[in-house]
């Protein structure tokens, strides 16, 4: 008689089936057997199933449950049972044919459809991903909590099947079949660009190209609304395709990985001296081999964990094309524990994102994180976890990826929850052992002393640290293999008498005989290195703590690094394991005073605060007021350049990080605050907004703990600044005030000034001018007195951007020729910034030429400055002063590439600004979807930051749109909500409103109300000195006389707005290029629709090529 082949089902309710009969099984047996099944035909430990079968508190007498278990399947599975479920040291295989396992089917199928998809088979591709889905019977495991991990990894390839079967639709003709299946596809997932893609150009081959651009408008602004990222290139340059129609019927599908993007490198060397761990790394191979997605090495201190996971690590870097990061968790040094809000933005950042680009929040940075490993092949080594919870925010989304994590701890729970795959460090094989020595030592020395050499790898405990340590030791003097084994015996006997709960004695008694060989000044400057946390100190910190200089301190550390203590010394960092900086704190307790102790702390905080303020001089960025004394034996820092300072920054900066850290729970309370203080403009520079953030809100603590008044004053006004920078522009105004209140309460002048500054500005963004002028009016009153002229000079400027929100452009005007005769020919961001002021003024006042000039003469300075942030205001503005002058190819040029640098700095409202500007151009273009997806996305950005301008400027473009779309009463609606905004926060746009509205109105059939609106457009125009905002109204208004019949009227209107125009200079073909209107003199039949321009006579063509010669073609071009 036959035996029945059993069959299984993993792919939904886990289900064995024996001829065609569902073999009844309790839950832990079904969990028994998914964990056997996921490793057909390999052993799996009895350890292994154990773990997978229940959470991290094991029962008693766990193998022997598992054991029980087993039995009770091989019963369930009939006759077949012993052969099938097998015993094999040290646990169980099942033995099945893949084939009869649908998980195996599922994934070899959805592989087959790859291939054939790559090489044009769509039929082919189209049958296999159908099959592989006629396999998926819902969610997999549903009842197995520990299985994760693995769940992840299938339903990753489900999606990715759906994605297959769907293209293959589409490229057999199929469309419409294509966009049922991938509407629903990316409704599911909202954030994945695949299906977008797919969808978009389904939509296109069937002639629904608007529907295909408001996909990635959609997709685009949630992007941006949840992670603070853009779509890739690829989708964007699918979208560009899309709108010149290039390629009509054949898009074709978009490259799978982008040609630009960043590939890391971060996996530090590996040791020279790696020697054995044969069985550990079979078993990580093996791990491999079965596609785990995350490894687990564990082991006691100084076992060599780390050296293991590089060493395997460089071995399988190749498997991982899209790159290696790597990060020191700090699990186990006496600094916090690094967290996944630290962890984040670093792998982020290693991924290839610019710090703006970093959103704020651990859901926003997890969810970025895993959309740039979604489609990626990435190894990431996790060294010296301490906690599961640091790794699973970290943790890929798909299985392409695969983590290494190293940790003391056997953390069970990332076995049981997550089904990582656990592999033992222990200590070395005796053979292993002495073969290490043999490296350190030499061979000839063991062979001629072996009996010593043995004794040796003995009293090591057969750790590899320890081992290293004595090695070094006795590879400087040769022949003292016996000698050092006699001290060491008697140091470890010592030690033992002495020391409780020691990680490792051996490594103790080891670091004691390299520590004791150090002369006295070597092994002070040593010791001092365990004072504060980390994992490295530059030669210049250390210098600080042991009040030496630079080129004594390299020389003795030099000395520790021989006996192998430290490494690196000769690149300037020198780096240590975390038992011997363990090692070195214990000394220094030991060793010296407490008064000792706290004076080098103060000297390295001042060192990090001090040449900080100098890198941020030297850079031209914010420098602080509250600087204290330099402290005698700091030795900051000094730079020639901003190169060199930005560069020392970089390098710095985990120790910097530390170093606050550590001053706030340790103190000096004062130093965590003023570090932050002066770090302001390179935080914002150099680092993601959540380091800011998250350091700041640290220091304020410290500043709480140590009663400092003005700390926390300082601390306000940062955060103030941080927010500002994210667009959070209420929690800004709640610090600025804050701030303020604690300035005034001690009498501290400038912290005063600043937060009403700050206050100032954040209040003009929300859309309340009229409430700023006395902050700012205060605060200039303040600079004045304390002779602080920079920050007078950036009063002076905001005071002229303020005036200009309120529409008092004269005011504005007298305020930014003081900022600039302030400024004088110096150029920095300031100077940019005032520049671009002055421009917007005569831009309200139409005149052109003189604007164009201040933004080539800001940009100028910005780019010598550095400003980026300055660069893009400069652009958007240069767009504005080319929009009202119909340059339209050359505004959209200033447009984007303003948009470009905006979102590299995190200038939400620039961005925002340029948005509507692209819009409005494209509006005028007669690309009516394009520009109603950038307003989608100006507004979503717009309503997340309050800022009111923008809002303002959006739906005045909305109202436009809808005038497009011959939708005339929404237009009035969104206009009437533009002006209820703008009468308080943006009046000057009051008019360009109301013209538009009577515009609308007179389509609409309201006569009465266009007229109203028309005339008071020409009024608030004329009261506030907009020359060419009143020449439009007057072309508006004499429209609608023309309308109800008031013919002499119209006439006057129509003479007195050409006497404005000509007085301009501007050319007729774009005297009214705004009002996007029928019937006006700009090009189009209808609302927005463009036709050719008519060719103009030979004399008209003449002055309006000397116009543009005159006021623009000496602009050079972004």
């Amino acid at each position: 008689m036959l035996t029945p082949t059993p069959r299984f089902r993993l792919l939904g309710p886990l289900e064995v089936r024996l001829d065609g009969r569902v073999v009844v099984l309790t839950a832990r047996q079904r969990a028994l057997c998914a964990v056997l099944l996921l490793h057909t035909n390999h052993v799996v430990s009895v350890d292994r199933l154990a773990q997978g079968l229940w959470d991290e508190r094991l029962p008693s007498a766990a193998a022997a449950r598992v054991r029980a278990l087993v039995a009770e399947v091989r019963r369930a599975l009939g006759p077949a049972g012993s052969s099938l479920l097998a015993t094999q040291k040290p646990g169980y295989v099942l033995r099945v044919i893949p084939a009869e396992v649908d998980v195996f089917v599922f994934e070899a199928m959805v592989k087959d459809g790859s291939r054939f998809a790559a090489n044009g088979g769509w039929a082919e591709a189209y049958r296999c991903h159908d099959d592989a889905l006629s396999l998926w019977q819902g969610d997999p495991l549903p009842d197995l909590p520990t299985m994760e991990a693995e769940r992840r990894r299938l339903t990753e390839l489900h999606i990715a099947a759906l994605e297959g079967r769907a293209e293959a639709d589409l490229e057999l003709g199929r469309h419409r079949t294509a966009i049922a299946e991938l509407v629903r596809l990316t409704s599911e997932y909202p954030l994945r660009e695949g299906p977008h893609a797919l969808l978009m150009r389904a939509l296109q081959r069937d002639g629904r190209t608007p529907e295909a651009l408001a996909v990635y408008a959609a997709l685009r602004t949630r992007m941006v609304d949840e992670l603070g990222v853009d779509p890739s290139d690829n989708l964007g340059a699918l979208q560009r395709r899309l709108l010149s129609g290039d390629g009509a019927a054949q898009i074709m599908a978009l490259p799978s990985t982008p040609q630009d993007r960043r590939v890391p490198r971060q996996l530090p060397r590996a040791s020279r001296r790696f020697v054995g761990r044969s069985t550990e790394l079979r078993l990580l191979d093996m791990c491999r081999q079965q596609a785990e997605a995350l490894a687990l090495i564990v082991g006691p201190a100084g076992a060599g964990k780390t050296a293991l996971a590089l060493h395997w690590a460089h071995r399988i870097a190749g498997d991982f094309p899209d790159g290696q990061l790597f990060l020191d968790m700090r699990g186990f040094d006496d600094a916090e524990p690094m967290t996944p809000e630290e962890a984040l933005p670093l792998l982020l950042q290693g991924l290839g994102c610019a710090p703006r680009d970093i959103p704020l929040g651990l859901e926003a940075q997890t969810a970025l994180y895993r959309t740039l490993l979604a489609e990626r092949r990435v190894l990431i080594v996790l060294d010296d976890v301490a906690h599961a919870s640091s790794v699973r925010f970290l943790l890929p989304p798909s299985s392409g990826s695969v983590t290494l994590v190293t940790s003391r701890h056997k953390l069970s729970g990332l076995v049981t929850m997550d089904g990582a795959y656990r592999v033992s460090c222990d200590v070395l094989e005796s053979s292993e052992a002495l073969e290490l020595i043999s490296l350190t030592v030499g061979a000839d020395a063991v062979a001629a002393d072996p009996e010593a050499a043995a004794r040796l790898v003995e009293l090591c405990d057969h750790l590899p640290l320890a081992l290293c340590v004595a090695g070094s030791w006795i590879g400087d003097r040769p022949g003292s293999i016996t000698a050092y084994v006699n001290d060491l015996a008697e140091r470890g006997r010592l030690a033992r008498l002495h020391v409780e709960g020691e990680e490792s004695v051996a490594v103790r008694a080891a670091l004691d005989l390299s520590y004791g060989t150090l002369p006295e000044e070597a092994r002070r400057v040593f010791r001092f290195l365990g004072l504060m946390p980390g994992t490295g100190r530059s030669v210049g910190a250390a210098a600080a703590g042991a009040r030496l200089d630079e080129p004594r301190t390299a020389d003795l550390l030099s000395l520790a690094q021989s006996v192998h203590l430290l490494r690196d010394v000769e690149i300037g960092r020198p780096i240590w394991h975390d038992l011997v900086h363990e090692y070195a704190r214990e000394r220094v307790i030991a060793e010296d005073t407490e008064a000792e102790r706290s004076s080098a702390v103060e000297r390295i905080l001042d060192h990090y605060l001090q040449s900080t303020a100098n890198a941020a001089i030297t850079c031209g960025l914010y420098a602080s007021q509250m600087l204290p004394d330099t402290v005698d034996g700091a030795a900051p820092r000094i730079f020639d350049t901003p190169e060199e300072a930005f560069a020392w920054f970089d390098g710095e900066w985990d120790d910097i990080a530390a170093a606050i850290g550590y001053a706030a729970e340790h103190g000096p309370f004062h130093y965590a605050w003023q570090l932050v203080d002066a770090l302001q403009d390179l935080l914002h520079h150099r680092r993601p907004l959540s380091d800011w953030i998250r350091l700041a809100v640290l220091a304020r603590k410290a500043a709480e703990r140590g009663d400092d008044q003005i700390g926390r004053a300082a601390m306000c006004i940062s955060l103030g600044h941080a927010r500002w920078r994210d667009g959070d522009l209420r929690g800004a105004l709640g610090e600025y005030e804050n701030a303020e209140l604690l300035a005034r309460r001690t009498g501290w002048l400038f912290g005063e000034a600043k937060s009403l500054q700050g206050k100032g500005v954040t209040l003009k963004l929300l859309g309340e001018p009229q409430k700023a002028p006395p902050c700012y009016q205060r605060s200039l009153s303040i600079y004045r007195i304390l002779g602080m002229s920079k920050a007078e000079k950036t009063m002076l400027t905001n005071t002229a951007s303020l005036f200009l929100a309120l529409g008092r452009l004269a005011e504005a005007e007298d305020a930014v020729t003081g900022a600039l005769s302030l400024y004088g020919e110096a150029g920095d961001h300031g100077h940019s910034m005032a520049l671009v002021n002055l421009a917007l003024v005569r831009q309200k006042q139409a005149r052109f030429g003189e604007a164009t000039a201040a933004l080539r003469k800001s940009l100028f300075v910005s780019r010598e400055a550095g400003s980026v942030y300055a660069e893009a205001v400069a652009l958007e503005t240069l767009g504005r002063v080319r929009d009202d002058t119909g340059q339209d190819a050359r505004a959209i040029l200033a447009y984007e590439d303003a948009l470009v640098l905006s979102q590299r700095v995190g200038n939400r409202n620039c961005e925002v600004d340029s948005l509507v500007g692209l819009a409005g151009v494209r509006l005028r273009m007669g690309l009516v979807d394009e520009a109603a997806g950038k307003l989608d996305a100006a507004w979503a950005i717009a309503q997340r930051t309050g800022h009111r301008t923008g809002l303002v400027e959006i739906l005045l473009t909305r109202g436009a749109l809808s005038c497009a779309r011959e939708q005339y009463g929404d237009a009035v609606t969104h206009l009437e909500r533009g002006a209820g905004l703008a009468v308080n926060g943006n009046p000057l746009t009051l008019p360009r409103i109301r013209t538009l509205a009577a515009l609308a109105m007179l389509e609409n059939g309201e006569p009465d109300g266009a007229l109203n609106a028309a005339e008071e457009a020409v009024d608030l125009a004329r009261d506030s000195g907009q020359r060419l905002v009143q020449a439009r109204a007057l072309t508006a208004l004499a429209m609608v006389n023309e309308t109800i019949g008031d013919l002499p009227r119209a006439r006057a209107c129509r003479d007195e707005a050409d006497a404005l125009f000509t007085g301009l200079g501007i050319p007729i073909p774009y005297r009214t290029a705004a009002l996007w209107h029928k019937g006006t003199a700009a090009p189009g039949s209808g609302p927005l629709r463009r036709r050719p321009r008519p060719e103009l006579p030979a004399e008209a063509q003449a002055r309006l090529d000397l116009y543009l010669a005159e006021h623009f073609d000496d602009v050079t071009e972004i």
